[in-house]
């Protein structure tokens, strides 16, 4: 029996060949993480300011400052909400046109394959869930991986400024909350994607070479293929389950002991205190989700390998896509 050969799907992402996707709306792209980055600056301004508050209130009692400031903390947070609405707004935009690029770039290559007499009965998925996923492996993730690296720098800068102690205190433990990460779910994820992969390959191999819709050899591949996924899938839920409560649970006790950390150390102010404690929310939330951010690629490389092995089908590379930037406009 004839059988077709199996698909090989790169152990990395070509990042090369996604940032080329970018190129014809950088403008977009930049404008997007401007708006972005803004948003999450004038964030740290509500946390920093309600310290302030408090010690109007508890050490002062000065009413008058303190509605100035309770003003000065909506005006923040109206102001970033509006900054993230136009970063938003942005990023459809910019969306928008990478899809319409990407797909009429795999369009082309779904002639070239009708054109040769082909089957293209399951190309319709591709002009769908595979560009999604390849826009969340672009723009998606630049727009959060700046996102969060942002906040987590800017919120780990204020944080030692506001009280230098805490820093040795989140050190270790963001180191925590980076070898229980990589140390549970990586090494399942990357697994589990290679076990997908496989099943894929294992279905068009079997598929593409049957004989007769009964063949119980066929049948036998492919339940061993899904046994193994299914083991790959298992071992990845648990792994994750452990990770997210790991994770989870650092990112809960960092804050208390960064707030212990700087009463040991000599802030003794309530409000201080309470600015300390929301500053280190925002560091181990962004610290968090630029490891999350980074694993979750590791998902998509079969989607993104089979939109531009479309793309070169016409012989068209990704650099090359074409980008009438007049259309939609």
């Amino acid at each position: 029996m004839t059988m077709v050969s199996a698909e090989v799907v790169p152990e990395r992402l070509p990042w090369r060949r996604l940032i080329g996707l970018l190129r014809p709306i950088w403008r977009g792209t930049a404008a997007m993480i401007a708006l972005s980055v803004a948003g999450v600056l004038v964030g740290l301004v509500p946390p920093l300011v309600l310290g302030v508050l408090v010690n109007a209130l508890v050490d002062h009692n000065d009413r008058r400052e303190a509605a100035l400031l309770a003003l000065l903390i909506v005006l923040a947070t109206v102001v970033e909400a509006g900054l993230y609405i136009a970063s938003d707004g942005t990023y459809a935009r910019n969306a928008g046109r990478l899809y319409r690029n990407v797909r009429l770039s795999m369009f082309e290559g779904a002639l070239v394959r009708a054109r040769r007499g082909e089957d293209t009965g399951g190309l319709p998925s591709r002009f769908v869930s595979d560009a999604e996923t390849l826009e969340r492996a672009t723009l998606s993730v630049l727009d959060s991986g700046v996102m969060l690296g942002v906040e987590f720098l800017s919120a780990l800068v204020a944080l030692g400024m506001l009280e230098p102690w805490a820093l040795p205190v989140v050190a270790p433990l963001l180191a925590g909350t980076w070898v229980v990460t990589r140390r549970m779910q990586e090494p399942a994820a990357t697994a589990g994607q290679r076990r997908q992969e496989e099943l894929e390959t294992m279905t068009r191999s079997i598929v593409g070479g049957l004989r007769r819709s009964d063949d119980p050899a066929a049948t036998t591949r492919f339940r061993a293929a899904a046994e193994r996924l299914l083991g790959a899938e298992v071992r990845y839920g648990w792994l994750q389950a452990f990770n997210l409560q790991g994770s989870g649970g650092l990112a809960k006790l960092g804050p208390i002991a960064i707030v212990v950390a700087a009463a040991f150390a000599g802030s003794h102010q309530a409000g201080a205190l309470l600015s300390i404690y929301l500053l280190a929310q925002r560091v181990f939330w962004g610290f968090d989700g630029v490891v999350d951010l980074r694993l979750g690629t590791q998902s998509v490389r079969g989607a993104v390998n089979r939109c531009f092995e479309l793309a070169d089908t016409a012989g068209r590379a990704d650099a090359r896509i074409p980008c009438n930037d007049r259309v939609g406009r």
